[in-house]
């Protein structure tokens, strides 16, 4: 019985065993660092208690009706993929990671949707004292859209805050006022840094090192953060000081001296490290993060979407449509007898049945696709969703995400 046949046959049995095993497991048996796939109605149907869509310059946009500038209610925290802004909207989770916002005439800031994840979709500029950031449009290859002259001519569009608070929460009416933050813009620069793990990482932002003292209640940088086996060395000599001048550049801090006119990163110059927090994602909007959830992990609901632009520009247009989609019963439906008939008689038909069935009152994945349930159906429930875990920045252990 020890042929080569007969233990290829029990390799089978096991391997079928582990597979019967995983599909009956429970959802705590799934591993939180896939991020899974959702359709973006699930956008939609999250985001709609709280704003409108609308057709802006032809692109479909998001207004929400807090009218708030986005990106200043929350927090900056550092993570394995550098600077991610935790949001405390509701709506935070969606509109302040996939896509860009801009501003409009009516001085109102609108999203416009992506489908890809990013821990933060600004531009981040710093002097010695503060830092600045603004929402900026960037193609496939993270490059911005936008000419300089438009991304620095309205200073207004700008968020500047002190180094102080941007190491702790921030809330609209910490930023600085508009006098300030032109002064900041104009005696700028690009504000970047080099992370050294295992390798030299450029990133957006300054170096979470700077701020090491000055984060209070310590969530800008993950619990019992390290300076490894670097801060224990001696700091090398800082790099001789150019010869002083009335640019601005001269009197940047470590924050952004990699930004400096005319200099080049050396990241052999700055080997300060810290612990990052480590994101994980949750299986979906309501989802808790596990109770056995270690200190520096940082769970988030940041799916990716089935839809490219493309597809979600159309998932927007059926769900304020929903008379646009074409079934495959309609289709079929063209090549039998009396087809014609019943299209006049569907074409005379409301898109919302009478007397639909009541939607359930705690299920915010209900498709707009259902006739019963659509923003232009005076019957579709108008309560906020229902309490529970918020997905744009949960740490752990605590299930909340203030």
């Amino acid at each position: 019985m020890s042929s080569p046949a007969f233990r290829f046959a029990l390799f089978c049995l096991a391997l079928l065993g582990m597979a019967m095993t995983s599909q009956g497991g429970t959802s705590s048996d799934t591993p939180y660092t896939d991020r899974g796939k959702a359709d973006f109605d699930t956008v939609l149907q999250l985001l709609n208690p709280y704003g409108a869509w609308s057709k802006i310059d032809g692109k479909w946009a998001f207004t929400p009706s807090d009218h708030l500038a986005p990106y200043t209610d929350g927090r900056w925290v550092y993570t394995e993929y550098g600077w991610y802004w935790k949001g405390r909207l509701p709506h935070s989770w969606a509109t302040e990671h996939y896509g860009y916002w801009k501003r409009g005439s009516d001085k109102v800031w609108s999203w416009y949707p992506g489908p890809y994840w990013l821990p933060e979709t600004v531009e981040i500029r710093a002097t010695s004292k503060y830092i600045g950031w603004r929402s900026a449009e960037v193609d496939n290859d993270g490059n911005f859209v936008e000419h300089p002259i438009d991304r620095y001519s309205k200073a207004d569009e700008w968020t500047f805050v002190t180094l102080a608070q941007f190491a702790n929460p921030i809330t609209p009416d910490i930023v600085a006022k508009p006098d300030v933050a032109k002064s900041q813009l104009e005696d700028s620069t690009d504000c970047r840094h080099t992370y050294l793990t295992y390798r030299e990482i450029d990133r957006p932002g300054p170096h979470p090192a700077d701020f090491f003292d000055l984060s209070k209640d310590g969530g800008m940088l993950a619990p019992k953060t390290l300076h490894d086996e670097a801060a224990a060395e001696a700091q090398p000599p800082p790099p001789p000081q150019p010869a002083a001048t009335n640019s601005p550049a001269t009197q940047m801090t470590g924050t952004n001296a990699p930004a400096l006119i005319g200099a080049e990163i050396n990241p052999a110059a700055d080997t300060r490290k810290v612990k990052y927090w480590i994101t994980m994602s949750l299986h979906s909007y309501w989802t808790p993060p596990p109770s056995d959830a270690k200190p520096e992990e940082i769970y988030l609901y940041r799916p990716d979407f089935y839809q490219d632009e493309d597809g979600i520009a159309r998932r927007i247009t059926l769900w304020f449509n929903p008379k646009e989609r074409t079934t495959l019963k309609d289709l079929l439906g063209e090549n039998t007898p009396g087809a014609k008939a019943n299209a006049t008689n569907a074409e005379a038909s409301p898109a919302v049945p009478a007397s639909p069935e009541p939607a359930r009152a705690h299920d915010p994945f209900r498709s707009p696709f259902d006739d019963s349930f659509h923003p232009n159906s005076t019957n579709h429930p108008t309560h906020s969703p229902a309490k529970g875990p918020a997905p744009s920045g949960t740490n752990a252990p605590s299930a909340n995400q203030n």
